[in-house]
């Protein structure tokens, strides 16, 4: 769980700019980014350079967006994390919030995957948890 912890932190911390070196370390080169579940643009991103791609899409849709964890559950080599997102649009300035759930996937100190859901017990049964 303190990878991704620490992961999240840094994300936040960058906002729109480029990561700290040290989230580098944290997600394998190989690491597979899933928002194939968001209702706009839905995708998947594969390694550094699809997580580079990721942030530049969503900086040119939110001049802000923040994600909060509010709670993780250690599930093993994975970790939910339940988590408020807040943005604000570029160009119109309209502000949303929602709630999300996110499934974390850590192997030998590294993040191998990360997958969004709109619903939390989706994510929960994903990580293989019932709730």
């Amino acid at each position: 769980m303190e990878i991704v912890r620490e992961a999240m932190a840094l994300i936040r911390r960058t906002g729109t700019g480029e990561p700290e070196p040290r989230l580098w370390e944290l997600l394998s080169p190989d690491m597979t980014l899933d928002m194939s579940r968001r209702t706009f643009n839905p995708d998947v991103y594969e390694g550094h350079e699809g997580l580079r791609r990721f942030r530049r899409e969503r900086d040119e849709v939110w001049e802000e967006f923040l994600v909060t964890p509010e709670r993780m559950i250690d599930a093993g080599e994975n970790v939910v994390v339940i988590e408020s997102l807040r943005g604000r649009g570029r160009g119109s300035g309209v502000e949303t919030r929602s709630r999300s759930a996110s499934v974390w996937t850590v192997h030998d100190g590294q993040i191998l995957a990360m997958a969004t859901y709109h619903d939390p017990r989706e994510a929960f049964k994903a990580a293989g948890l019932e709730q």
